[in-house]
């Protein structure tokens, strides 16, 4: 479990990482409001959960202003020259994964490459798979299962049986009676560990 990071801004550090935070309305006043947040004693999930960002996001900042001071609260681009259409992908891709794809109107509970292409096909960006994986890669995400563990509300085995059993008493009741059309569904994955899907996570992350 990573150590709780702390810190404590004196009144001259607080007044300059107020001005960077007016002054900048993109990622580096954000930045710095993460480091003012965790002045006032927010923790770095509180401030993720407020910022509507990812832990390790957050916590990447706080570590490169603590290595860096106020410098290291500016992004620095690649050598080169700039990939226009990369960047932009990368600054839509932190909110969208953090999002249900229902969120955006699909049926999937998790974003897969092609419906990240589809998604910004539709909003009138031709982006190819190649340029979303550089993207993922560039902010370190990567696609893998969650951790297991069986939910506290989970029923138990014998739970589970019983229930089975029920269901299979009213069907048989059903069936005494005329004009009554019993429907099933195949493939029902009766199981007594959840069934374990995959997602994208920042890496060294784990969900549940």
């Amino acid at each position: 479990m990573p150590k709780a990071l702390t810190l404590y801004l004196s009144e001259e550090q607080r007044e300059r990482l107020q001005q960077l935070r007016l002054k900048y309305q993109s990622n580096v006043g954000e930045h710095a409001n993460y480091l003012l947040l965790l002045h006032e004693g927010y923790r770095v999930s509180e401030i993720a959960q407020r910022m509507h960002r990812n832990k390790h996001t957050v916590r990447y900042w706080i570590k490169q202003y603590k290595a860096k001071g106020l410098e290291g609260l500016f992004s620095r681009l690649p050598p080169g020259r700039p990939d226009k259409k990369t960047q932009a992908v990368t600054v839509q891709l932190e909110s969208l994964l953090n999002e249900s794809p229902n969120h955006y109107g699909y049926q999937q509970k998790s974003w897969q490459v092609n419906l990240l292409v589809h998604y910004f096909k539709r909003q009138g960006k031709a982006v190819c798979a190649g340029t979303l994986y550089k993207a993922l890669k560039q902010q370190d995400w990567v696609y893998k299962r969650f951790a297991k563990r069986v939910p506290l509300t989970c029923p138990t085995p014998m739970e589970k049986l019983e229930q089975v059993k029920q269901i299979i008493e009213a069907i048989e009741e059903a069936k005494q009676q005329k004009n009554v059309e019993i429907l099933f569904e195949d493939e029902s994955h009766f199981n007594n560990e959840p069934y374990v899907e995959r997602d994208w996570f920042k890496r060294g992350e784990k969900k549940r």
